[in-house]
């Protein structure tokens, strides 16, 4: 078998299986915690999450520089020089880690710039000590995350992430039958998904990866990881701004209090979902793509521009379309009819992934060239368009603000890269992308036609139709307009199989 079929097959297997199975325990779990911690406390949880994200922006990029530089030399086997980054690294992210608790014990002490009543406020603060406590040896765990990635063993991360998911599903169902409270239940959380940095760690030594974990400074070596780094941060900043910024402007600017951040999650769930499987193509193809660029392998990068955008239309569409089509049944059986008037903002946003996710190949040739200068600016557009709409629309639209909010920011990047990068910088023929994604779609919705003829009344029976009828059908014009074939699928005999 192909070593190139094997790492596409093993990684995006284990990808969508991790991220599946992920969605399946959330789809149970979230609807459990809400009703055991009520609205308000769940809304709480919701917060404290998005603030840990938004501290994911002191990355400052080294989690997409890292794998790209580590995935070279890793291939030119230049051990001695990862050793010496990964130990810089190490230092790095130690004080990264210093940062991020430092803020979480500032905002624990200011929790009044938040909408929360007394008693909520004090669990609050006890919620942000917990992240604070455990934040160096989370971000510790990307070094070695960075350098299995870049290995092409990203199969094993995603096992790592099954059996969290495990995990922490079980704690949830311990912390019901046992009565526990939010702060004991965040505590046993937070432990769960710390300790996940021992196996990575022995991972890496187990492949020859890295000769110690002793923190190190070998800066004329890590310069040029950091230099890259820095131009995905300044990006960085303004993606997290447009996506972590949601949540918290609701929760700062909207008159319905933390309430709203429960529908906020409730339909963010799913979105959540497709982003992640999204994120683990960006981990797949990073490694190759910036192989290819190393090699000046043209073929190979145009390869992954057409039959990747094409590829991953296909999948979007398989995943995005059945939610789109069920969105109020999904949202009655997930969390009850009381939800289904959320079903036009699920609907929306799931549109807005698909006009994301269908870039994500392209985007990751455009990451690994380093000519990062205008994708900068441009998401820094992009951004500020988004923040301004989401606190303009909040009290009008309530938890729809953020939903169109993040409509604008894609259509805004869609078009710069159609427009610019795709041409100028990539060399590549904007029509021939365009049209491996649009007939796709128009394939995809076309297919939703023969799920109207059938109404039933059983919504499991309905669901059930509706999901099926349209892949068969979908799957079907494929196969006729020989957008697939058996062929294409014998993934082994050809060497770009992206």
């Amino acid at each position: 078998m192909n070593k190139d079929y094997k790492y596409y097959f093993s990684s995006i297997y284990w990808s969508f299986f991790s991220k599946i199975f992920d969605a399946v325990v959330k789809f149970i779990s979230i609807p459990l915690l809400l009703a055991y911690l009520g609205k308000e406390y769940y809304g709480l949880l919701v917060l404290v999450l998005t603030v840990n994200a938004a501290m994911h922006i002191l990355d400052l990029g080294l989690n997409i520089g890292g794998v790209k530089f580590f995935s070279t030399w890793i291939s030119n086997k230049e051990f001695n020089l990862i050793n010496k980054v990964t130990r810089t690294n190490i230092t790095f992210y130690i004080l990264i880690g210093l940062v991020n608790s430092i803020v979480l014990i500032v905002l624990a002490n200011n929790v009044s710039v938040f909408n929360l009543e007394d008693s909520q406020a004090s669990i609050f603060k006890y919620l942000l000590y917990t992240l604070a406590i455990a934040s160096i040896p989370t971000w510790l765990n990307e070094v070695f995350k960075q350098l299995i990635i870049a290995n092409e063993k990203i199969s094993f991360i995603q096992k790592t992430f099954v059996i969290k998911t495990i995990l922490n599903l079980a704690l949830i169902i311990v912390a019901i039958n046992y009565n526990y409270g939010l702060v004991l239940y965040f505590i046993i959380f937070v432990t769960i998904n710390t300790v996940l940095i021992v196996p990575n760690i022995y991972k890496c030594f187990k492949d020859n990866l890295i000769k110690s974990i002793l923190p190190g400074l070998f800066l004329s070596d890590f310069s040029k990881v950091f230099r890259y780094s820095l131009a995905i941060f300044a990006m960085g900043i303004f993606q997290l701004c447009a996506t972590q910024s949601r949540p918290l402007i609701l929760g700062i600017f909207s008159t319905e209090g933390v309430e709203i951040l429960a529908d906020y999650r409730i339909i963010e769930v799913f979105p959540l979902f497709i982003i992640s499987l999204s994120g683990s193509i960006i981990s797949i193809l990073i490694p190759k793509t910036s192989k290819f660029i190393e090699e000046k392998d043209s073929k190979g990068l145009e390869k992954i521009a057409y039959n990747g955008t094409k590829n991953a239309s296909i999948g979007v569409a398989l995943i995005c379309l059945p939610i789109i089509i069920c969105a109020k049944d999904i949202l009655n059986l997930y969390v009850g009819v009381q939800y289904e008037h959320l079903d036009i903002w699920l609907i929306i946003w799931t549109c807005t992934l698909i006009l994301f996710i269908h870039n994500i190949p392209v985007a990751s040739i455009l990451l690994a060239t380093g000519k990062t200068k205008m994708l900068v600016i441009s998401t820094g557009i992009a951004t500020t368009l988004s923040i301004i709409v989401n606190i303009f629309l909040c009290n009008i639209l309530q938890v729809g603000s953020a939903v169109i909010s993040y409509l604008v920011y894609i259509i805004f990047q869609m078009s710069f890269y159609y427009f610019y990068f795709n041409t100028k910088v990539l060399k590549l023929n904007s029509f021939k992308i365009f049209n491996s994604f649009f007939t796709i779609i128009v394939f995809a919705i076309f297919s939703i036609l023969p799920t109207l003829l059938l109404s039933l009344d059983n919504i499991y029976f309905r669901l059930l139709f509706k999901i099926i009828t349209w892949g068969v059908t979908f799957i079907s014009l494929l196969f006729i307009f020989n957008k697939i074939s058996l062929k294409d699928l014998n993934l082994q005999k050809h060497k770009y199989s992206w």
